[in-house]
């Protein structure tokens, strides 16, 4: 680790001023005695994950790339180690805040804790505020309670973004669908148009490089999917072969076709969650008047 932050603490600043984030060294020793050195990062999952690539990177060049090939191997087996013996309140650290203390709180061991802490933001919050068990273990109760919300039409997430202030809120987008759309990665602002077919653009740092971006993004393509009206009715294509497009759960591809689009199915490309409201603008309005007139 002296290695990455160099003579004067010059190269773990010159990754934090590539980044933005902040970092902290740390000093400990194992219980044979064996003197350690950690550095904490601090900032936005972006942020991190850059200067994570930079600090493996800088670790390649100095050592060479079997020393690092060794320390990431040595890297690796601290982590499951850690797997092993970590509680299901240390796991759930990952996940949103407060996920650790419903984890403690019912008695939720490491493995379900490490499941919780991989769902989608929205979900980890619902089932935060709403999860009460009556009768079944915590666990068992659990394990039904996400199947249920699984199911489709998952209308609760109305009632998430309500709850969260996003219902009309700037952080959660909503996008009137036209006639049809393409729903990819974020283009550079000096890209033109090639068509006049809208385009739903979702956001992915390609400074981070493949891997990272991937990380935190998921697989998310140029092209990765299209939405389209026919008659009444509205589906979804994939663009593509490899990565595929989630509907309500199940993985589609190119050569599926379009699936139909229902009020209330969910897309998942990459990382990134589309919710479908299907209906015209006063359905749609009766259904939020609906779901802001009904909570508390």
């Amino acid at each position: 680790m002296g290695a990455v932050i160099g003579k004067g603490g010059k190269g773990i600043k010159e990754i934090e001023q590539a980044t933005g984030v902040k970092s902290t060294s740390l000093d400990a020793k194992t219980s044979e005695g064996a003197q350690l050195r950690r550095l904490v990062l601090q900032g936005t999952r972006a942020q991190i994950a850059q200067a994570k690539s930079a600090v493996e990177q800088r670790i390649v060049m100095v050592l060479g790339p079997k020393a690092a090939e060794k320390v990431q191997k040595h890297w690796s087996a601290q982590l499951l180690e850690k797997k092993r013996t970590e509680t299901g309140s240390e796991a759930a650290k990952s996940g949103v805040r407060g996920l650790s203390e419903f984890v403690l709180h019912h008695g939720l061991k490491a493995v379900m804790a490490r499941r919780l802490a991989k769902l989608d933001s929205m979900l980890q919050r619902y089932t935060i505020r709403h999860f009460k068990p009556m009768k079944a273990k915590p666990a068992n109760a659990l394990r039904g309670y996400l199947a249920s919300l699984f199911k489709y039409p998952q209308r609760w997430r109305l009632e998430a973004l309500y709850e969260d202030g996003e219902l009309d809120g700037e952080i959660c987008e909503t996008v009137p669908l036209r006639t049809s759309a393409v729903v990819g990665r974020q283009r550079l602002a000096t890209a033109e148009d090639a068509e006049e077919e809208q385009l739903i653009e979702l956001e992915v740092n390609p400074s981070l490089g493949v891997k990272e971006a991937s990380k935190l993004y998921g697989d998310v393509q140029d092209q990765h999917c299209r939405l389209h009206r026919m008659g009444n009715d509205f589906y979804v294509m994939a663009l593509e072969s490899q990565i595929g497009t989630l509907v309500d759960g199940q993985k589609i591809r190119h050569q599926d076709g379009p699936v139909p689009i229902r009020d209330g199915t969910t897309l998942g490309i990459g990382k990134y969650l589309v919710y479908c409201e299907v209906g015209n603008e006063a359905f749609l309005q009766d259904t939020h008047s609906f779901v802001c007139d009904w909570k508390p």
